[in-house]
């Protein structure tokens, strides 16, 4: 249960920084590049503060093979994220991340994991809450490719970090050195092609608060993942994460068929519930 509360309210958080985000790139006040950096700056270095107020730096050569390729791929995720985020609706965006659960309970079968079978009930309510959403056309098309590339090549992210941090890493110095990588990749990118540098916006308190909200989100999530198996955790931040950004949609950015989104919400909250079991 202490796993599920750590998800839902990085969840929560993400959705504050992501939509401050969204609303700053349509405003041109800061590039894709920038809304990256910003995104990773302040969360990278809790990590690196967490790994040494732990006093240890724990690890492993061996989990290079899994490593690099995860780096590889992450910094074509941030990409392609952010380009969704600011292209397709926050409701679309939340809700077709959910595809990445069926498939992640696949990948957790696959590698042996056990799951109940309340898990995997679950799971299969929270896939047929996104079916019957596609079936009334409660979303939009604009970015929708883009969403589902980042749903599917997720479901081989959190596979590779669920195999680091079981086998090889500790959670802290795992995902800080794959956000340095991403942090450098991001300044380089906004300084070379946009001219700017993002350190001087989080002297700002709107952006300093957009960072920050994303660093709270990014440990909750990370250390989330400890507790429970991939394909679970997933499912409990996708679904706080469609939850939160109807609500923002709705709300914030006016978005429309709100009844339709919360019928689909609510079958999303059954599988929640059969998953917090």
């Amino acid at each position: 249960m202490f796993g599920i509360l750590l998800l839902a309210s990085g969840s929560f958080f993400s959705e504050i920084g992501v939509s401050l985000g969204k609303e700053e790139v349509a405003r041109r006040k800061e590039s894709i590049y920038t809304y990256g950096f910003l995104s990773l700056c302040l969360s990278t270095f809790a990590f690196l503060i967490i790994a040494l107020l732990r006093g240890s730096f724990l690890f492993s050569l061996d989990s290079l093979p899994t490593l690099i390729p995860r780096i590889g791929l992450e910094i074509l995720q941030a990409y392609v994220s952010i380009k969704a985020i600011t292209t397709a609706d926050r409701s679309t965006f939340g809700f077709l991340r959910v595809l990445t659960v069926p498939l992640l309970l696949l990948t957790d079968l696959a590698l042996g994991y056990s799951l109940a079978v309340n898990q995997i009930i679950g799971v299969g309510i929270l896939t047929l809450s996104l079916l019957l959403l596609f079936l009334n056309h409660g979303l939009r098309s604009k970015g929708v490719g883009l969403v589902l590339f980042s749903a599917i090549n997720a479901v081989i992210l959190i596979s590779l970090f669920k195999y680091d941090i079981t086998h090889f890493n500790s959670v802290e110095v795992e995902q800080g050195i794959v956000q340095l990588i991403l942090l450098g990749f991001f300044a380089l990118m906004a300084w070379r092609l946009n001219g700017q540098n993002p350190l001087r916006l989080l002297g700002k308190p709107l952006f300093f608060f957009q960072s920050l909200s994303q660093a709270v989100a990014g440990v909750l999530v990370s250390f989330g993942y400890v507790f429970v198996p991939a394909s679970v955790a997933a499912s409990v931040e996708r679904s706080a994460s469609v939850f939160f950004s109807m609500l923002s949609g709705n709300r914030y950015f006016h978005e429309k068929k709100f009844a339709q989104k919360l019928l689909a919400v609510l079958f999303l909250a059954v599988g929640f519930l059969f998953l917090a079991l």
